[in-house]
């Protein structure tokens, strides 16, 4: 999946998402009851982007929910990822959106307010959220109903150089609540510029416009919001907000990060890290199989950094009936099976995801490519908080993620303090929210 602006085989980027005008909240005007979708006695439709493990483990899915279902058919169009939301805003404006569609987390809430997806309450047993990660099933919901189901996720760790923690005599933490405190990995990224270990002790990816809304892992580990509990004013100008802006701004002004790795950058960490220039990163599971090709040096995973409490990134995908469908209880049970323990499980193993399902993150895949590596992000991503995964998905966010990547790049680049940080998005917030 591309993420924050780099091609690595996932797909469309969040950042980009997020960034853009395109989906649900932008304008798109539904023609809802105008036709389009499948016929009720033909094919469901599924649009989606894919690469090639992914394209494989939906056909997977779809052979064997067929298999189990004589006469039903379900037809995948895979389309170029880059173009999947402005594809299916033309189909959906037209009225002749897909019967399903496979959707970024951060999108449900814009589309669903839209009315351009089905809601499944009436399809969907009672209960059926109890068996996902609290955050993940959140993600679904608009208005406290379901408009898709979490099929899988991928979250942050922090990446390290053997090599390096070698020389200086470093032990990795052994569980989530393990990691390193903020203070204790500043003592450790200064150690590592001290000594010469390394360029720069460490980067973050939070690169490009749309990817600002990583910086709210740290706000949510100092114990604030970006938002109140309504979702209607901000929060962020507080002690938390502000201490959070401190600690985010220190690694600039004492040149602990390079100074291109800001928000508004376009420089990939990975490639920092693959060339020995920085020791550490705080990255995502999707970059192993770059590593693995790209860097020399042995190098590992440990867990996120944390502060009063834990946080890491939300990211994944849904998969949703559109309601252009003319057959939403076929679409729902075919969602319920693709979303199914058994399915889940063998779909995230070919395609390298971490399941949404508590009893598989329990339970922990047989991954093929370092798996242990990738048991740790699994453990990790028990700890995205749920009310940050409200936040982040519901219909305007992308307004208020402008403010944050506007107000943390001038508290990065150009020295704006902390407070006056806060007071920024405060206001930009609030006007972003009418």
């Amino acid at each position: 999946m591309t993420k924050g602006g780099r091609s690595t085989g996932r797909g469309i980027t969040r950042g980009q998402f997020l960034a853009t005008s395109i989906g649900a909240g932008a304008g798109l005007v539904l023609l809802g009851g105008c036709g389009g979708g499948s016929e009720s006695s033909g094919p469901l439709t599924f649009m989606t982007w894919a690469n090639s493990a992914e394209e494989k483990g939906f056909r997977g899915i779809i052979n064997r929910y067929q298999k189990k279902n004589p006469g039903a058919k379900v037809k995948m169009e895979i389309v170029p990822p880059e173009q999947m939301y402005e594809k299916l805003d033309t189909r959906l404006a037209a009225g002749e959106g897909p019967d399903l569609a496979r959707i970024q987390y951060q999108a449900i809430g814009r589309y669903s307010s839209q009315g351009a997806l089905v809601d499944l309450t009436d399809y969907l047993g009672e209960g059926y959220g109890d068996a996902f990660t609290p955050a993940l099933w959140q993600s679904v919901l608009f208005e406290d109903k379901p408009f898709g189901v979490p099929q899988h996720t991928d979250t942050f760790a922090l990446f390290y150089n053997q090599k390096i923690f070698d020389q200086l005599g470093v032990d990795v933490p052994g569980g989530p609540e393990e990691g390193w405190t903020w203070d204790r990995f500043m003592e450790l990224a200064r150690q590592v510029k001290e000594e010469g270990a390394a360029k720069y002790p460490f980067a973050m990816n939070w690169q490009g416009d749309g990817a600002a809304y990583r910086w709210m892992i740290y706000l949510f580990q100092r114990g604030g919001q970006l938002l109140s509990g309504n979702l209607k004013t901000p929060a962020i100008n507080d002690a938390a907000g502000i201490d959070t802006i401190a600690f985010t701004q220190s690694w600039f002004t004492d040149k602990l990060v390079p100074p291109s790795t800001s928000i508004k950058s376009g420089e990939l960490i990975e490639t920092l890290f693959a060339n020995g220039t920085i020791a550490m990163m705080l990255q995502g599971d999707w970059l192993m199989p770059f590593l693995a090709d790209s860097m020399q040096d042995e190098w590992g995973v440990t867990y996120m950094i944390k502060d009063t409490g834990m946080a890491s990134d939300l990211g994944g995908n849904a998969v949703a009936a559109t309601a252009d469908t003319k057959n939403p209880e076929a679409a729902a049970s075919f969602l319920e099976f693709l979303a199914s323990e058994e399915e889940m499980k063998q779909f995230c193993i070919d395609a390298q995801f971490i399941p949404v399902r508590t009893s598989l993150v329990e339970e922990g895949l047989d991954y093929k490519l370092r798996p242990e590596d990738m048991d740790v992000f699994v453990k990790q991503s028990q700890t995205v908080p749920e009310t940050m995964a409200r936040e982040q998905t519901f219909p305007d966010f992308n307004k208020v993620n402008q403010v944050l990547a506007d107000e943390l790049e001038a508290a990065f680049k150009t020295g704006q303090s902390p407070e006056d940080t806060a007071k920024n998005i405060e206001s930009g917030t609030t006007e972003a929210l009418g």
